[in-house]
C-alpha cells in the first residue's frame, strides 16, 4: 500500500517499515548489525565498526623484525533511524566512539565516517553544514544528525507518490542519506 501522505510518513507507516527492515536484517554481517528500537520511540539502530587512526604500539619501536605488527583500532558508529515529529520524515542520528577514547567530535566524523566525495557538499549545506549536533530525542545524549529539512523535497523528486510504499520509502531514504555518512546497507538484504 502506498504512503498515505507522501512525501511524508505517518508514525504507523514508519513503524511498519522499521519492523520490516529489522525482520529482514537479523544477522550481523559485513561488520554491522541492526536491531529494532521500541522505547521510548520506534526506529532502528545499525551498529558498524570502521577503521580508525593508527595508534603507535610501544613494541613497534623495537628493532626486532619479528615484533608484532600494529593493528588499527576500530571505531564504533551507532546509527539510529527515527521519525522526526516535526518534519514527518526519517532522521539519521549517529555517534562515533573510539574504544580507547570515548566519543569523538565533528572533525573525526568527517575524517572517518563521511566518504571523500561527500565531504565538501555536506560542509557547504546551510550555515553549519549538513551534519549537525543536538540531543538525541530518545536518550537525551549529544548526537550528530543529518538534518531532515530537505528530505521531503528530495523524496518527492526521487520517487512517484503512487508507487512508494513505506518500506520502499525507507530504503530510498537510506540510499539518499545513508551514503553520505558511510551507512551502506547491502542491497541483498532488501530483495
Amino acid at each position: 500500500m502506498a504512503c498515505s501522505a507522501f512525501p511524508f510518513l505517518t508514525p504507523s507507516e514508519f513503524e511498519g517499515a522499521c519492523q520490516a527492515i529489522a525482520d529482514r536484517c537479523t544477522s550481523a554481517q559485513d561488520g554491522w548489525s541492526i536491531r529494532l528500537l521500541t522505547k521510548p520511540g520506534i526506529g532502528f539502530r545499525v551498529t558498524k565498526y570502521i577503521s580508525g587512526p593508527e595508534t603507535p604500539d610501544p613494541r613497534s619501536q623495537e628493532d626486532d623484525p619479528e615484533a608484532l605488527v600494529r593493528t588499527q583500532p576500530s571505531l564504533q558508529v551507532d546509527y539510529d533511524i527515527l521519525l522526526s515529529s516535526t518534519y514527518q520524515v526519517p532522521v539519521l542520528y549517529f555517534g562515533l566512539r573510539s574504544h580507547n577514547h570515548g566519543p569523538l567530535g565533528l572533525d573525526e566524523v568527517y575524517q572517518y565516517v563521511v566518504p571523500e566525495q561527500y565531504k565538501q557538499e555536506l560542509k557547504n549545506v546551510g550555515v553549519m553544514g549538513g551534519i549537525s549536533m543536538g540531543y538525541h530525542p530518545d536518550s537525551g545524549a549529544p548526537a550528530f544528525f543529518v538534518h531532515p529539512c530537505n528530505t521531503a523535497d528530495a523524496m518527492a523528486h526521487l520517487a512517484d507518490a503512487e508507487d512508494v510504499t513505506p518500506g520502499s520509502y525507507l530504503l530510498i531514504w537510506l540510499g539518499l542519506v545513508g551514503h553520505c555518512v558511510n551507512l551502506h546497507v547491502p542491497r541483498e538484504y532488501f530483495v
